[in-house]
């Protein structure tokens, strides 16, 4: 499968610090694994392209994306495992050359849970909602790795997630091609 051109040098660097930085909890997952983190980092792109969204803005959305299930203990219901990863994330900015940004933190730490709390715990950040939803349905376009009913597209949030939905369907069997 190709990766688009529009994004393929973010992505491949991001793809880069994903393979080479971000160690799991989780080692022998099935379902979360750095390969799902790939695949929502690659629709997170494809989103925020389709948006026109700056480049801090996609910095932001590759971050959580690489770090999102970083920390869960199982693939199942796990309940803060998006505190966890955000928690992981915040300590690697901390002793790395990774800038830490809120936004990322925030966006992790309520991936898992209902809308109405990560929104709350955004409104106070620029742009923070729109990325919130962005995430949220890049997160969800990689529900057909669960099988052919994994995702409803009435679940995502925004035009141009729903716009990928085919793509990620497409992508998941290995037809999608840029």
């Amino acid at each position: 499968m190709t990766i688009p051109k529009q994004v393929q040098n973010d992505y491949k660097r991001w793809y880069h610090f994903l393979e080479q930085e971000v160690q799991f909890s989780l080692s022998d997952s099935e379902k979360h694994t750095k390969e799902h983190c790939a695949r929502v980092l690659l629709f997170a792109l494809l989103i925020a392209d389709k948006m026109d969204l700056s480049q801090k803005e996609r910095e932001t959305l590759c971050a959580a994306a690489v770090f999102h299930d970083s920390r869960r203990q199982n693939d199942w219901l796990d309940v803060d495992h998006g505190q966890r990863a955000a928690d992981y994330y915040r300590d690697y900015c901390q002793t790395n050359s990774l800038s830490f940004d809120n936004r990322v933190y925030l966006v992790m730490a309520f991936h898992d849970r209902d809308d109405v709390l990560g929104e709350a715990a955004l409104t106070e950040q620029k742009s923070g909602i729109l990325l919130y939803h962005i995430f949220k349905d890049a997160d969800a376009l990689d529900r057909f790795r669960l099988g052919p009913n994994g995702l409803d597209i009435r679940y995502l949030r925004t035009a141009e997630g729903k716009s990928l939905y085919r793509y990620a369907e497409q992508f998941e069997r290995g037809d999608a091609n840029a």
